[in-house]
């Protein structure tokens, strides 16, 4: 059986699930006060401040740390980068004497996700492809997911998709402010399907369930 490495798309364990707990961020915290390049700027600088600090006490190799500082000094990360950590990781694994490959996944907002798979049939298995992935991959993939123009892309699609979900709330009974934000949008749906036991599940509907 097939399983994926720790850093593989939309698999990552850590670093707040990265991509896949998007709409929980999303919900919860809301949109920054600032905007624009500048407050991207910033928001990258302690995003990639804080990976490193993580990815040196979590046991990433020197041309991970590279690649992170790097990001660092060029003020964003590309996504040829990110293809060739997640490349990376699959060759550490395969020398191992494991197996694994590259995949790409796209996100409903048009959000590439690089990653890879590996075997994780065995203990062993398994821990090879934890190892190469602590040592390869996983912080720079948590960079690439979560910096602003990743973001952005997500918050974007959100914003296309919440006429759908207000529609679904009303539909379904639920009273809706009229002047109601993305963000609280969002909230009232996370809440309705948790009372529902997803019963009512606006944001399925919605196609916005892989955030």
């Amino acid at each position: 059986m097939m399983g994926r490495g720790r850093g593989g798309s939309g698999a990552a364990m850590g670093l707040g699930a990265l991509v896949v707990a998007v709409l929980v961020g999303v919900v919860l915290v809301g949109c920054s006060t600032e905007t624009g390049a500048q407050a991207d700027s910033a928001v990258f600088a302690d995003l990639v401040a804080s990976i490193i600090q993580e990815a040196e006490a979590g046991g990433a190799g020197d041309a991970q740390l590279a690649i992170l500082r790097q990001a660092q000094s060029d003020g964003w990360l590309s996504i040829e980068v990110d293809r060739a950590v997640n490349r990376a990781a699959v060759e550490c694994v395969n020398d191992a004497g494991s197996y694994a490959f590259y995949q790409e996944t796209t996100m409903e907002s048009g959000l590439v996700l690089p990653g890879f798979s590996a075997l994780a049939d065995t203990p062993e298995q398994e821990a090879i492809a934890d190892a190469c992935t602590t040592e390869v991959q996983f912080w720079v993939n948590g960079l690439y997911q979560m910096q602003p123009t990743s973001m952005q892309l997500n918050e974007t699609y959100l914003d296309q998709q919440i006429p759908l979900v207000r529609s679904c709330l009303e539909r379904n009974g639920y009273t809706v402010v009229p002047d109601a934000t993305t963000h609280e949008l969002l909230r009232q749906a996370v809440d309705v399907r948790s009372e529902t036991n997803s019963g009512v599940d606006c944001l399925t509907e919605a196609r916005i369930e892989s955030f």
